[in-house]
């Protein structure tokens, strides 16, 4: 004869936050992070343009829109995907790999084009990388506030 054996604080729901706290919000918004993508875009651009490499800034500009873009879509799919109760439906994935082959598509034609400077392109590229670094710092420091 097998037993369960209840796991402590199993079945339990959580304490009940006392009066005038809330209760802890457990969605994540990323909307902080477009913010900071948006953040990194200017920063980037600010320092190619103090360094004098002007000829970077068209394609800089270029792939921070693209970065810029890439992440608006990633969220939309997202929180697509997580308001239906839970589950993840067949569009997810197909949403999600359509949006990235249409990244590397757009990505392989403005390199292939040679329309912009390729390095201000991955400069600007780099906008997204220094979002999410910049939204994870920050979120570190409020936690540890």
């Amino acid at each position: 004869m097998a037993t369960e054996v209840e796991k402590p604080g199993e079945g339990e729901l959580p304490p009940e936050p006392a009066e005038g706290e809330t209760a802890p919000d457990e969605t994540v918004s990323l909307r902080p992070v477009e913010v900071k993508i948006a953040l990194s875009a200017a920063i980037v651009l600010c320092v190619i343009a103090l360094l004098g490499r002007y000829a970077l800034l068209p394609g800089a500009l270029c792939g921070a829109a693209i970065a810029w873009g890439n992440f608006f879509l990633i969220r939309k799919i997202l929180e697509k995907a997580f308001t239906g109760g839970g589950t993840l439906g067949k569009g997810f994935a197909v949403r999600y790999i359509l949006k990235f082959l249409g990244l590397v598509a757009v990505v392989f034609l403005v390199i292939r084009s040679g329309w912009f400077d390729t390095a201000g392109f991955l400069f600007g590229l780099s906008a997204l990388f220094l979002g999410i670094l910049l939204e994870g710092l920050s979120r570190a420091v409020e936690a540890k506030n």
